[in-house]
């Protein structure tokens, strides 16, 4: 939603959703920064220790 500029409105919209949803959502990732944070370094850690490269290649 952020990355795409949404509003809530138009997240609901666009994943079919109801607002409520939407909103339940942005609770929920405002009030767990710390474990979403957790959650996705241990995911990279487990990509990259795969050998699979997260950064994106250069343009040439």
């Amino acid at each position: 939603m952020i990355s795409n500029d949404m509003s809530a409105e138009q997240a609901a919209d666009n994943w079919n959703l109801p607002l409520a949803a939407i909103y339940e959502t942005i609770d929920y990732c405002e009030n767990n920064r710390e474990l979403l944070k957790l959650e996705a370094d241990e995911e990279r850690y487990r990509l990259e220790s795969k050998g699979v490269s997260l950064e994106p290649t250069p343009a040439p």
